[in-house]
């Protein structure tokens, strides 16, 4: 099966940073995590009740989310950040899903670092497979114009700290058999979505956020189900279930925009996942509004 995404395109707003008056919820965690996320390989557990930073805002998120997660098939998450930001403060978390491998999420910064090293209409035809329809052998080609896997990983990386997530290591090692190295990069959904805010900040990224305005339709779980919303996605077997995942950028009715990351990781397989994940994506998109987001600063 081809990992594949969708996503609605919108213009990302400069000029603005986010403001002090923007709602935020710092790590805020809701939900049980249930038997079998052990066996489904993810992370976290019962997290305790929003404190310091965490705001009215972060509360009232997480136990909305608690009611949400009794819905899913499995352990979920979501992380919101306002595009501009560098306050780990102003990082919105709920859910219990913590972090796993990225799939196909990793082909975003993969084809932005592509198309750092080449322009050519190769480059721009494999970039449009990689993210409009998830193409692995597309993606496998980019990695490959990336020089060794060593190299390519360390470009790729590049790109991932250019947006702000000082955290994430992208893995050079083909560790699972039949899936791609990078795809089994560990990134935790914070990241993601610092990433995600991030990434329409970048001047030379600005063609893979187009892309990812333009993914196929069959693909439009999830975040797809938002309007003014750019997203890509990624999905695979994880112990006897599958994770599903999403990476997005939602730019809200004012004009400013956040960075998001919803994941779940569902022992019922991909077609439960992605119905979980719009489950989650119509809930966030009833919340999303609430907060203040951000834009890049100008150039």
């Amino acid at each position: 099966m081809t990992d594949v995404d969708h996503l609605r395109g919108a213009p990302v707003p400069t000029g603005r940073r986010p403001g002090a008056r923007r709602r935020r919820g710092d790590a805020v965690r809701a939900g049980t995590l249930v038997a079998a996320a052990a066996l489904l390989g993810t992370l976290g557990a019962a997290a305790p009740a929003p404190t310091g930073t965490a705001s009215a805002a972060g509360t009232s998120w997480a136990k909305s989310f608690a009611s949400v997660q009794k819905q899913l098939s499995g352990p979920a998450g979501v992380a919101v950040f306002p595009v501009g930001s560098t306050r780990s403060a102003d990082m919105l978390t709920v859910g219990t899903w913590r972090s796993g491998v990225a799939w196909s999420t990793s082909k975003v910064p993969v084809t932005v670092a592509a198309q750092r090293r080449s322009s050519s209409k190769t480059t721009k035809a494999r970039s449009t497979k990689a993210i409009t329809v998830s193409d692995n052998r597309a993606a496998e080609q980019l990695w490959a114009s990336l020089g060794t896997p060593t190299r390519a990983a360390a470009r790729t990386q590049d790109v991932i700290r250019d947006t702000g997530d000082r955290s994430t290591v992208v893995q050079h090692r083909r560790v699972r058999p039949g899936f791609t190295a990078f795809g089994q990069t560990r990134w935790d959904l914070d990241d993601q979505a610092r990433f995600a805010a991030g990434l329409p900040c970048l001047s030379d990224a600005q063609g893979v956020v187009t892309l990812m305005g333009k993914v196929t339709k069959s693909q439009r779980w999830g975040l797809g189900q938002l309007p003014r919303t750019s997203f890509k996605g990624g999905w695979g077997p994880v112990g006897r279930g599958y994770l599903v995942r999403q990476l997005g950028i939602i730019t809200l009715s004012d004009g400013s925009a956040v960075g998001v990351a919803i994941a779940v990781s569902s022992p019922r397989g991909f077609d439960r996942g992605t119905e979980d994940l719009t489950t989650i994506a119509r809930w966030l998109g009833k919340r999303v509004g609430s907060l203040e987001g951000g834009a890049c600063p100008r150039r």
